[in-house]
């Protein structure tokens, strides 16, 4: 599957999932601090969004990132973790400079913390996403 072939999936499993959620795309974007225009051309196939709105809008809609991936391409990554590299290369390739550098930061002097991070369930991270927007919109 090519990368546009992959847009399109990807688009089209996002739409499905905000009707079965009996949202719009206004409200999804509301609730996943994503613009209405981002989630209408990711559902139309036009383009991915960055690794926080696409994990944004999968925690609004209740799913994960692989439930929007499709099932041959989660299979192979589930099965024998062979191609785990490429979906994070997907990601990676859709991150702005500021998303790049915070990522390797994050890396290189935070694992421990990641490690942490990575163990929360979808309510906390967003408890604690809340907490640390809230503190920096008060600096």
């Amino acid at each position: 599957m090519n990368i546009e072939e992959l847009k399109k999936h990807i688009g089209t499993k996002i739409k499905e999932y905000r009707r079965v959620n009996n949202l719009t795309t206004v409200e999804l974007g509301r609730l996943s601090n994503t613009s209405q225009t981002t989630i209408s051309s990711i559902e139309r196939g036009m383009r991915f969004g960055t690794f926080e709105s696409m994990l944004n809008i999968c925690d609004v809609l209740g799913i994960s990132l692989y439930d929007i991936l499709p099932q041959d391409y989660t299979q192979r990554v589930n099965l024998n973790n062979v191609n785990e590299d490429k979906q994070l290369q997907i990601l990676i390739e859709n991150l702005s400079e500021r998303e790049i550098h915070t990522v390797k930061n994050l890396i290189l002097d935070d694992l421990p913390l990641l490690e942490i991070l990575g163990q929360l369930d979808s309510k906390e991270k967003k408890h604690l996403k809340e907490l640390f927007n809230s503190i920096l919109n008060n600096r």
